[in-house]
């Protein structure tokens, strides 16, 4: 037997999950998926979406910039820890990636080094 306290604690614990559910075709755990909280999917701002894939940025654009593949490749990868660790980039971004941030920031001329 449930005493009634409990009973408004689980109804409260209810109303708290707000855990959206879809039927799925095909799911071997059971008929439902978890498919996200909806209220947190309107909340995250629109991000740009890089359409382009590997192209973009541009290796021929990135060589104006550097003058080498060797640099831009070391000067990405530093940039990239950076980025991840930090969770910052200066430049609004197109990728989702460390290295495609670092590759934008690079073409925007915000990141520079000295060899």
């Amino acid at each position: 037997m449930i005493k009634e306290k409990d009973l408004q604690k689980l109804q409260e614990m209810k109303e708290d999950i707000t855990l959206n559910y879809r039927p799925v075709e095909g799911n071997r755990f059971g008929d439902y998926t978890f498919s996200g909280d909806l209220d947190e999917a309107k909340k995250q701002k629109k991000v740009k979406k890089n359409t382009e894939g590997l192209r973009y940025p541009s290796i021929d654009n990135l060589l104006e910039v550097v003058d080498s593949k060797y640099k831009l490749a070391y000067i990405a990868a530093k940039r990239a820890k950076i980025i991840k660790k930090e969770g910052y980039s200066s430049v609004d971004n197109k990728c989702e990636k460390p290295v495609g941030k670092a590759l934008e920031e690079i073409l925007a001329g915000k990141v520079t080094a000295k060899f």
